[in-house]
């Protein structure tokens, strides 16, 4: 089968919008069309980008002067793998309920060790416990932050009949228990699922509560409502690879410290804003 690169996209050409993560990866194409003819699975990938992010964390805690370099190359390394997964995957047409809970897994734990880690440093070099409290609102508003994106945007895939293999809801039901049954990858596959939902479930409903607040003041339809390109553009820089991308620039200038800050102050005000300027948008 020959390499057709419009496959890598989750989106079929008439429904992309500009995302502003596609800036950070632009040299995926070439790094899949190498992958493409051999055995290397997109869970491979995806396994390397989980160490990728373990080392980050680690050159944070090794605390020597060149840590923070360190620490922000191996988190780029993990954007960088973390987005070839899922390319390799669609072009091969080899997309999975187990990729997509193994890469969602491996995004919720590295951001939880880099975040804690990176706060453990800045209280280790300054002794202010002040920073604990910062860095864990920060992650807090991280994992809000890329949840309000990923709902949106497999809203708006449903509408495009695309990304067959996420559910904007997760939670484990009777059919995903029967199919647990069936063998032993089908049982693996379950308990994933059942991991996802206790680390990501609360994000998911707090989400979608807010998506019906605001859907039902609303004269638009359904549809319409989810079918918002422009929208999905600016909610973009919401995604985990922007905020971890922004997290790579700050640590290789050694000032995680006004990262964290920024996430907080700024990324909770876009979001806001963002909110606000949708339901006005679609009164």
């Amino acid at each position: 089968m020959s390499f057709d690169v419009q496959k890598m996209n989750k989106l079929p050409v008439e429904d992309r919008f500009f995302d502003v993560n596609d800036l950070w990866y632009f040299w995926n194409v070439w790094i899949v069309r190498l992958l493409y003819p051999t055995r290397i699975t997109a869970n491979q990938v995806t396994g390397l980008s989980l160490v990728m992010g373990v080392l980050s964390a680690v050159s944070f805690i090794w605390g020597a002067e060149s840590s923070h370099l360190w620490a922000g190359f191996f988190l780029y390394l993990k954007i960088i793998l973390d987005n070839v997964d899922g390319n390799l995957a669609r072009v091969r047409g080899e997309e999975s309920r187990l990729g997509r809970f193994f890469d969602s897994l491996t995004d919720f734990t590295v951001s939880l060790l880099v975040y804690c880690s990176a706060m453990w440093r800045l209280v280790v070099d300054t002794g202010e416990w002040g920073w604990v409290f910062l860095a864990l609102a920060a992650l807090l508003s991280s994992y809000l932050h890329c949840s309000y994106f990923v709902y949106y945007l497999v809203k708006y895939t449903d509408q495009c009949g695309t990304y067959t293999k996420n559910r904007a809801d997760e939670s484990v039901t009777r059919k995903d228990i029967e199919k647990g049954k069936r063998d032993e990858a089908s049982r693996f596959i379950l308990k994933l699922q059942v991991f996802h939902s206790v680390v990501y479930g609360w994000q998911d409903r707090a989400i979608a509560s807010l998506d019906r607040h605001f859907r039902s003041r609303s004269a638009v339809a359904n549809g319409i409502w989810y079918e918002d390109k422009c929208f999905m553009t600016w909610a973009s820089p919401l995604c985990a690879c922007t905020n971890n991308m922004m997290f790579v620039i700050f640590a290789l200038a050694d000032r995680v410290d006004v990262f964290f800050g920024l996430v907080v102050v700024f990324g909770n005000a876009y979001w806001a804003v963002l909110i606000a300027w949708k339901n006005l948008r679609q009164a």
